[in-house]
C-alpha cells in the first residue's frame, strides 16, 4: 500500500508540474500571491488562528458544496475555529460572503502532498477533519487519519467516480478504511461506499444537507416594475445562456428574463451573447449597473428586459422574485446545479435532461414538482407554464413539499460529530 501512494504522489507530482503555471496565471493577479502561498502550507498569522477554541478543517471544493454546509459551519463555529478549504475562486467568495460574521477562516485547499499536509496540520492543529461529498484526496486523508479522527459529510459518488474508483479498488478500499465516520446522502450512496470496501458499522445515511438551506430574501426596489413574469435561468453554463435566450425570445411576449452565469469570469462573454440578440422591444441591465434605490421608468407593457446578474452568492435569494426558475448545467452534460434553492421559495421547475449530480430530481419529476425537457422544447414548456398560474403555484408547492420533507440532514450529521469530535 505504501508503494501505491508513492506512485500516486510522483503522478501527482509531475501533473503538478504541468499545470502549475497554467493555474497561477488563471488567477486575478490580486489573489495569486495568496493562492501559491496556501497551496504549499504556508498561511499567514492572524486573530483567528491564535484562538483558544479548537480548530476544525472542513473541506469544500466549490460554491455548490460551501452552501451545502453552510449550516454545519454556522453551527459548529459556536464552539470550534472553523478552517475552511475551498479549490475555486468562487468558492473563497462565496465563502467569504457566508462566513464573514463567524469564527471561519477561508484558505486554499494545499496541494496534495505528504510534506505540504504536514505543515498545515502542524499549522492549524485541528481536531478533526471533515470533507464533503466526494472529497477523497489520498494523501490528505492518509496523513491526517494518522493524527485526528478524518469525516466524510453529505458523502455521494456519482455513477461516473464509482466507475473509475472500482477500477482502482485496490487503492480505494485502503483508505476508506482510515475514516472515522462517513455521513452519506442516500441508501444508494451507501451501497457504493460499502462496494469499493468502506466499513458498515462507519456509514450513517443522514440526508442531504442541501435540503437545509435558509435563504434571506434580498428585496430591490426595481424588481416591483420589471415586465412580468420573471423567469430565472441560474447557474448557466455556456452555451445555455444562448438557448435560454432564443426560447426566451421564441415567447413573443412582455417578461423578463434573468440570466446568472455559474463562473464571473464568462460575465463579460455572456453580454456580448444578449446584445447579439436584441431588438427595439428588449432591454438589457447589467445588475451592477441598475440602481438599487430606484424603479426602472420603463412601461411593462412595451417592453421585454433581460438582466445579467453579475455579482456572486444571491442567486439563492434571487429566486424569490421569479415565477419560473430554469436549471443551468442541465441543459448540457454537466449534470445540472442546485434545483433546491427555487423549490425553498416554491417556485416551479424547469431543467434540462442532464440532471445526474441531483438524483433526487426523480422524486420531484415522479411528483410533478419539476418539468424536465430538452433545448427545443424549452419555449413551449415556457409558453404553457405562463400562460397557466394554478400549474405553477401547485408545481412550487409540491416543490417545497418535498424540500421540507428531506431537510435535517445538518442536525442528523451533527448529533454523529458529538460522538467523535472533542
Amino acid at each position: 500500500m505504501q508503494a501505491a501512494f508513492l506512485i500516486y504522489s510522483i503522478l501527482y507530482s509531475i501533473v503538478l508540474l504541468f499545470l502549475l503555471p497554467f493555474e497561477y496565471v488563471k488567477r486575478p493577479a490580486i489573489l495569486r500571491k495568496r493562492w501559491i502561498r496556501e497551496k504549499f502550507g504556508f498561511f499567514e498569522k492572524n486573530a483567528q488562528s491564535l484562538s483558544s477554541k479548537p480548530k476544525i478543517w472542513i473541506h469544500a471544493v466549490s460554491v455548490g458544496e460551501v452552501v451545502a454546509v453552510s449550516g454545519m459551519i454556522k453551527k459548529l463555529s459556536n464552539k470550534y475555529e472553523i478552517i475552511l478549504s475551498t479549490v475555486t475562486d468562487t468558492g473563497q467568495r462565496v465563502a467569504q460572503n457566508r462566513f464573514k460574521d463567524h469564527n471561519v477562516q477561508i484558505i486554499y485547499m494545499p496541494f496534495d502532498i505528504p510534506f505540504v499536509i504536514n505543515k498545515t496540520l502542524k499549522h492549524f492543529m485541528p481536531v478533526a477533519l471533515i470533507l464533503t461529498e466526494t472529497e477523497l484526496w489520498p494523501n490528505l486523508i492518509r496523513v491526517a487519519s494518522k493524527k485526528i479522527p478524518v469525516i466524510l459529510a453529505n458523502g455521494r459518488i456519482s455513477d461516473k467516480s464509482f466507475k473509475g474508483y472500482r477500477k482502482v479498488k485496490f487503492f480505494i478500499k485502503p483508505l476508506l478504511k482510515k475514516f472515522t465516520l462517513l455521513c452519506v446522502q442516500e441508501q444508494q450512496y451507501k451501497e457504493k461506499f460499502l462496494n469499493l470496501g468502506a466499513e458498515q458499522q462507519k456509514i450513517h445515511i443522514t440526508g442531504n444537507m442541501k435540503f437545509d438551506i435558509e435563504l434571506k430574501p434580498i428585496h430591490f426596489t426595481w424588481e416591483k416594475s420589471i415586465p412580468k413574469p420573471v423567469i430565472i435561468a441560474g447557474s448557466t453554463h455556456e452555451p445555455e445562456e444562448e438557448i435560454v435566450l432564443d426560447s426566451f425570445l421564441n415567447l413573443d411576449i412582455p417578461g423578463t428574463l434573468i440570466i446568472v452565469p455559474r463562473h464571473p469570469e464568462r460575465f463579460d462573454v455572456v453580454e456580448k451573447t444578449i446584445k447579439s440578440k436584441l431588438n427595439n422591444n428588449l432591454l438589457f441591465f447589467r445588475l451592477s449597473e441598475i440602481n438599487p434605490h430606484q424603479d426602472l421608468p420603463y412601461s411593462s407593457e412595451k417592453f421585454s428586459m433581460i438582466i445579467l446578474v453579475d455579482q456572486m452568492g444571491i442567486l439563492g435569494s434571487l429566486y424569490r422574485i421569479c415565477h419560473i426558475a430554469i436549471i443551468g448545467g442541465s441543459f448540457i452534460p454537466h449534470g445540472g446545479q442546485n434545483p433546491l434553492e427555487p423549490a425553498y421559495w416554491s417556485k416551479p421547475i424547469v431543467c434540462g435532461p442532464h440532471m445526474h449530480n441531483f438524483p433526487f430530481i426523480e422524486e420531484f419529476l415522479n411528483q410533478k414538482a419539476c418539468i424536465m425537457t430538452d433545448k427545443d422544447s424549452l419555449s413551449q414548456v415556457l409558453k404553457e407554464l405562463i400562460e397557466n398560474s394554478e400549474l405553477r403555484q401547485t408545481m412550487g408547492e409540491r416543490a417545497y413539499q418535498l424540500f421540507l420533507s428531506k431537510s435535517g440532514a445538518t442536525e442528523k450529521t451533527l448529533k454523529l460529530l458529538q460522538r467523535i469530535i472533542p
